[in-house]
């Protein structure tokens, strides 16, 4: 639509042709019910993205656990460990029950894949560290950038304090990398055919997400990939495109 205004986002309509990956990051500490991703929740989300948007049945669903992210924290590493690894455990258990339960409209079993977050530091076709290091040195230079993620803190009721930062600077790399298609998804139904990702995530954007993608510090492209720049909000069920997204008057809510 050349019309849309800055800030204005519409739903998908139908999902491309070919096979493609609808990748959703689990944050840890939205798993319990009612707080957005509990099993219930995520397979509501799953439900409404499908069979409406599917053209065709090669479509595979990656769910990423962030336990390694959350290690950006004071809090002891073996404690981190054991809560961590029985959420993970019973969110997965408990949402691949609810799959199988349902398996008249989820025939594809196997196109659902389950990862933890540590995994994709190994599928990255790049040095994530010196590369990751590069975002960084971008924020400790750059003074918008900074004050976006003052601005992202406050919005999630969160400090600023150096774990933030770090825990900020990772979840945007990571997804950004998964736009640009530098990071191997495995998923036994798709087997690496896919020309499409997108990654799903209930909730309005992050400014320095958004940034992240408008200045392309990578200069990574994937031009095959219609949803490069993209995310889908599946709280409000809109397609964001980042670059549309006008940081300077966003202020965590669409354009009607």
């Amino acid at each position: 639509m050349t019309d849309m205004k800055d800030n204005q986002f519409f739903d998908i309509n139908k999902f491309p042709k070919g096979y493609g990956i609808i990748v959703m990051p689990i944050s840890i500490s939205r798993t319990e019910h009612g707080t957005g991703q509990d099993p219930d929740q995520c397979f509501d989300y799953i439900n409404e993205l499908a069979p409406d948007k599917v053209v065709e049945p090669k479509i595979g669903v990656n769910l990423f656990y962030g336990d390694y992210l959350y290690l950006h924290s004071s809090e002891q590493a073996r404690s981190l460990k054991s809560k961590f690894m029985n959420i993970v455990i019973k969110h997965k258990n408990t949402i691949q029950k609810i799959f199988k339960k349902n398996y008249h409209t989820f025939q594809i079993q196997h196109g659902f894949s389950y990862n933890v977050w540590n995994q994709l530091y190994l599928s990255y076709q790049g040095d994530f560290s010196i590369d990751f290091n590069t975002l960084k040195k971008l924020y400790q230079d750059d003074a918008q950038f900074q004050k976006y993620l003052k601005d992202d803190a406050v919005h999630i009721g969160r400090s600023l304090d150096e774990d933030q930062v770090n825990f900020f600077l990772e979840e945007f790399f990571i997804l950004y990398l998964i736009s640009k298609k530098k990071i191997s998804l495995p998923n036994e139904y798709v087997l690496g055919r896919e020309d499409w990702v997108l990654w799903a995530y209930p909730g309005v954007p992050l400014k320095g997400m958004a940034y992240v993608y408008q200045k392309n510090f990578l200069n990574l492209h994937a031009p095959e990939n219609p949803y490069q720049n993209h995310t889908y909000d599946l709280e409000s069920k809109k397609l964001v495109d980042y670059m549309r997204i006008d940081l300077a008057t966003y202020d965590y809510q669409y354009e009607d």
